[in-house]
């Protein structure tokens, strides 16, 4: 008796076994599993703004810059060329709040990408699985 107990055992044990190894290696099949979505870039136009300096004489440089957004959802296609003067009417408001030293900064501009993305999510009314990232395709100070 005590032997097909044992043997019982290790057979429910290779089974169970057998089961995991094409569950998670094998992966089953894709149902339930979330499909990475490609993803789309929109480009916007050059644009230049005043950067104050931060010294005390209150002066400014020109900063001009290109933002990309990269996307998921291709509603945002049709919707980024009509709110493209809102978003621009941020940006440059948002880079007159920054001086030279917070942009010059260790990690800056990575950090000014990251605040434009979360106030564009929060603006777009979306979250971050729609819009991924900003990039500054160009960011000139003279």
């Amino acid at each position: 008796m005590k032997k097909i107990i044992i043997f019982g055992g290790i057979a429910l044990v290779l089974i169970i076994a057998a089961v995991l190894v094409f569950v998670f290696v094998l992966g089953g099949d894709d149902e339930g599993k979330v499909e990475d979505l490609p993803e789309i870039k929109y480009q916007f136009e050059e644009n230049y703004t005043n950067i104050p300096v931060g010294d005390e004489d209150g002066n400014y440089k020109i900063l001009k810059y290109q933002m990309t957004i990269v996307y998921t959802d291709e509603e945002f296609t049709e919707i980024f060329p009509t709110k493209a003067d809102d978003i621009t009417d941020f940006l440059n408001g948002y880079f007159r709040d920054k001086t030279l030293d917070t942009i010059n900064r260790k990690n800056g501009k990575e950090r000014i990408k990251e605040e434009i993305l979360e106030q564009l999510i929060e603006m777009l009314e979306t979250d971050a699985d729609n819009l991924k990232r900003v990039l500054l395709t160009q960011f000139i100070i003279q």
